[in-house]
């Protein structure tokens, strides 16, 4: 064989053998990247106070940053009184419903850990900054009034998007969260009469959730 022939084949013997790990190394992977666009629907318990949650939210990858990647996004929110309305109800002449609404925006970093998720999870810390909107019924005997109240909130939380296969766009996922909004009421009687206490005016929401999601990776 000569020079030629003999360097040609050792190219091809090279490139045969080194095609499968390029093709490994180019395999789309689930962590989110710079130019990504993901939209989640979302359901969640909260552990503190017990309520049941709904929402929607987005988030974009905007930059590299290590291993990972930044996002900003946001996400809106509805909170139903659950159990921590229900049971007191149950022992006391006065009937409390409460209805919660939050909208948020989101910075999150995206990463993966290496030999594990690598493939099919991408996990990421998440910091949310907003505002909370709070509508609560108060029933009793002798009176009925309602309240609205606003105010700045904020929030930490952890979560993670699992793909069943490296090429697909949907996904599932988890996010535990803890946010904290605090303020008070504009209170109306709409019957009889009541004097309201410095307690009855005040609001304050301190709580752990779990949201659990379905989403797909648009771009």
């Amino acid at each position: 064989m000569t020079s030629p022939a003999l360097g040609r084949g050792l190219l091809l013997l090279g490139w045969l053998t080194a095609a499968p790990a390029l093709a490994q190394a180019e395999e789309p992977r689930p962590l989110m990247r710079p130019g990504n666009l993901d939209l989640r629907l979302e359901g969640a318990a909260s552990l503190l106070p017990l309520s049941v949650e709904a929402g929607a939210a987005v988030d974009l990858g905007v930059i590299q940053v290590g291993p990972g990647t930044l996002s900003l996004g946001a996400e809106v929110d509805v909170n139903q009184c659950a159990l921590a309305c229900w049971v007191p109800n149950l022992f006391s002449e006065r009937d409390v419903s409460r209805r919660d609404f939050s909208g948020f925006g989101r910075l999150s970093y995206h990463f993966t850990l290496a030999d594990r998720n690598y493939r099919k999870a991408d996990l990421y810390g998440v910091l949310l900054g907003g505002v909370m909107e709070t509508r609560t019924t108060v029933t009793a005997p002798d009176y009925r009034y309602e309240g609205r109240g606003r105010a700045p909130a904020f929030g930490i939380g952890l979560g993670g998007n699992y793909f069943p296969s490296p090429e697909s766009r949907f996904f599932v996922g988890g996010e535990a969260r803890l946010r904290f909004s605090t303020g008070d009421y504009a209170l109306t009687l709409t019957r009889g009469e009541h004097a309201f206490t410095r307690e009855e005016r005040r609001w304050t929401r301190l709580g752990l959730s779990t949201a659990f999601f379905l989403g797909v990776r648009l771009f």
